[in-house]
């Protein structure tokens, strides 16, 4: 039982000085003046005198259980017996409880699928060949039917499919409340509440709102993209209405990161002990627009099934997979061969199937859903990092957040129009706009051939082409991206070690042209904003070296230190990362005054070697708890504690992409790569925790 009763409308608000700066007993002092709490913790016990600066151990990350929530990975098909026991509280191989799917056996929990497509993964894996294996009732071999299972009963099982945590405390660090993404991997995705009395080890549901696809079971057909990156604000003019109010944000996951796109506002009214009670419980959300049928056809229902073409006027302002709604009827369908006119792969939700007659209305879920608000203010937010407690040009009485600003594929604005050979005098491109060189200047583009990125320059352009190129060999394909000055252009043979990027020269080999940023604004009122410019210090957007980060993620911490100065703790990533998602490792950097930070200190980073994944493999012992972030370790959330320690929350992928295929070989250690084996789990969007200590060096 907690020590104190828990906070439940308290316990969500933003975290401010009064809910971050923790107040320990009486203090010690050492002949330095240093300060100590009663358990040795140092600098945290009033006494603001300081030498040096701050610097953090790190405990041993432990992976987070649940109880009480929705399906979990770890559970596994419950219609083929019990779960794989030896899975808890960490996966080890060799236990009891396995499935044979086509002659090969695996352990009933999520696995990667196999590689070749051939034999059905047991569970974990939608699309190809079918919905995760145990997410519904009827269970067996795919696809499933029947009402979507939940964890069972009294289970204590591993924090999955769970990640992008935003916890808080109002007593010290005994009692944690938190938001999670759910988001069980192309299946659904809903925010959900829980809570707990053991700095994070344990959590206890607390309540689930906002779902994307609710009571669906899922196939190949279905998205997950609904609303992430929940966040918590109190602020003292709600809505204009002047009274406090409790504000959650969320990104909008199909049009977020964009120019022109804002956060989904909606006020929390908590009850029960359920923080999200009054939300809608499914509040789907999508690209918006609408078109209509060209012609007949008959959809059948789902899941499993190739599924039908829809033809209809314009697929131009709808997601990919198509989501939308025809006759009061919910129709998803793939992108395997989706057209400018045409939805592939379609199937609807409803038994029976629905009959689509041309000139029908087909309408996608909205951006910013009829039963929500949208800020306004704030520059393609990807979701509000942290509150902090005073910003240079915040008045008195606002509330200064930081924020990620990100903009998809902002470093390749265009496309090649034709095959060009270099070098070439002239470059065809779609749009030169983005790319024009200022008079008596030029400009350098990056562009993919069998042989690699190339760099050419030039010092004109008309409207379409460049002009007055030199530079560059081999064949670029129409097509092919043009990459602005600035983008990432890590070779292949780098990015596939970690199974990032991809072994196409027209898309620049999968480099990550994303754009981020982090932006300080404030707020009076939760919906508007006055954005105050980028801070200092963290990363430069169009970095390529292995030293300084390229990109920031969109959760993280303010905390005011002893000496009054602010720490910050978020996730970053290099260029040779591969992915603007900023999942290298956790960093912390400090601020006198919110604006300039300090250069980022690595805490907890990955793991490129997959080491805890290699020797798991070979020894079929229990999985090293690194293993559970050395892919990805990210969306770090912090309260501090009342002896002067900090909780920390983050997330952590086993390798980079989710569901690597079976055979597939990672690793930047040549001489002991790691190949997946058909058994191994699919450890992805998993919450783990650990303990920070403050220490001041000289």
């Amino acid at each position: 039982m907690p020590r104190r009763r828990i906070a439940t409308t308290a316990a969500l608000a933003v975290t401010t000085i009064a809910a971050l700066t923790a107040t320990a007993g009486p203090a010690l002092a050492d002949a330095d003046g240093n300060t100590f709490d009663a358990q040795g913790v140092p600098g945290w016990g009033g006494h603001h005198h300081r030498h040096g600066s701050l610097t953090y151990s790190v405990g041993t990350p432990v992976v987070d259980k649940v109880k009480g929530g929705p399906w979990t990975l770890g559970q596994g098909d419950l219609t083929l017996g019990a779960s794989y026991g030896n899975s808890l509280p960490v996966y080890a191989g060799g236990g009891s409880g396995n499935v044979t799917v086509g002659g090969v056996t695996y352990p009933n929990l999520a696995l990667d699928p196999a590689g070749s497509g051939s034999v059905p993964a047991a569970s974990g894996v939608t699309g190809t060949p079918g919905p995760l294996d145990g997410y519904c009732s009827s269970g067996g071999a795919t696809p499933e039917t029947g009402s979507v299972v939940r964890q069972p009963k009294g289970s204590v099982l591993p924090m999955q499919p769970y990640y992008f945590p935003f916890v808080t405390s109002q007593d010290g660090g005994d009692t944690l409340s938190g938001l999670f993404d759910y988001r069980p991997k192309d299946g659904d995705e809903a925010v959900v509440a829980a809570t707990s009395t053991d700095h994070g080890k344990t959590w206890k549901y607390a309540g689930q709102a906002l779902e994307q696809n609710a009571g669906l079971c899922p196939n190949g057909n279905t998205n997950d993209d609904g609303q992430g990156h929940a966040f918590v604000l109190n602020v003292p003019n709600y809505a204009g209405t002047g009274h406090h109010g409790q504000v959650l944000y969320t990104l909008s996951r199909p049009s977020g990161d964009t120019l022109g796109t804002n956060l989904i506002v909606h006020h929390l009214t908590p009850e029960g002990g359920d923080p999200l009670a009054g939300l809608p419980a499914a509040e789907p959300v999508g690209m918006g627009g609408s078109t209509a049928a060209t012609a007949g056809v008959s959809v059948p229902a789902g899941p499993g099934g190739a599924g039908v073409t829809i033809t209809v006027g314009s697929t131009a302002a709808f997601e990919q997979p198509g989501h939308f709604t025809v006759d009061g009827v919910t129709v998803d369908c793939n992108d395997a061969s989706a057209t400018a006119s045409a939805f592939t792969g379609c199937t609807t939700r409803t038994p029976g199937g629905v009959t689509i007659k041309a000139g029908d209305p087909v309408t996608a879920d909205r951006v910013i859903p009829a039963t929500a608000q949208q800020t306004s203010g704030l520059i393609a937010p990807d979701g509000i990092i942290s509150t902090v407690p005073s910003y240079p040009g915040a008045p008195k009485g606002s509330v200064a957040v930081l924020y990620t600003e990100k903009i998809v594929n902002y470093f390749t604005p265009t496309t090649t129009t034709a095959a060009v050979t270099l070098p070439a005098a002239t470059l065809p491109v779609a749009d030169s706009s983005a790319l024009k060189p200022a008079a008596g200047a030029s400009v350098t583009v990056s562009l993919g051939t069998a042989a690699g990125i190339v760099q050419v320059t030039c010092t004109g352009a008309d409207a379409a082409q460049l002009t007055g190129c030199t530079g560059g060999t081999g064949t670029v394909a129409k097509g092919s991206d043009v990459a602005a000055p600035g983008a990432a252009v890590a070779p292949y043979a780098q990015l596939a070690k970690i199974g990032e990027g991809k072994n196409k020269p027209k898309s620049l080999f999968g480099n990550n042209e994303d754009y981020t940023v982090v932006r300080a604004a404030y707020t009076t009122d939760g919906l508007h904003f006055t954005d105050l410019g980028q801070v200092n210090g963290l990363a430069d957007p169009t970095s390529n070296s292995d030293s300084v980060l390229r990109w920031i993620g969109s959760r993280g911490t303010v905390i005011t230190n002893p000496d009054g100065s602010y720490g910050l703790f978020l996730s970053g990533a290099y260029a040779a990362d591969g992915d603007s998602d900023a999942f290298n490792q956790i960093f912390y950097s400090s601020s006198r005054d919110g604006k300039t930070w300090s250069a980022p200190q690595k805490l907890i980073s990955t793991d490129y070697s997959f080491s805890a994944l290699t020797q798991q493999a070979a020894t079929g012992g229990a999985l090293g708890v690194s293993g559970y972030y050395s892919g990805r370790v990210y969306d770090p959330t912090v309260v501090q504690n009342d002896n002067g320690s900090l909780t920390m929350l983050f997330a952590g992928y086993s390798t980079p992409k989710p569901l690597p295929g079976t055979g597939s070989v990672y690793g930047t250690d040549l001489a002991a790569q790691f190949t997946v084996p058909a058994v191994q789990p699919a450890e992805y969007r998993t919450i783990l925790s650990v303990t920070l200590k403050p220490h001041w060096t000289n």
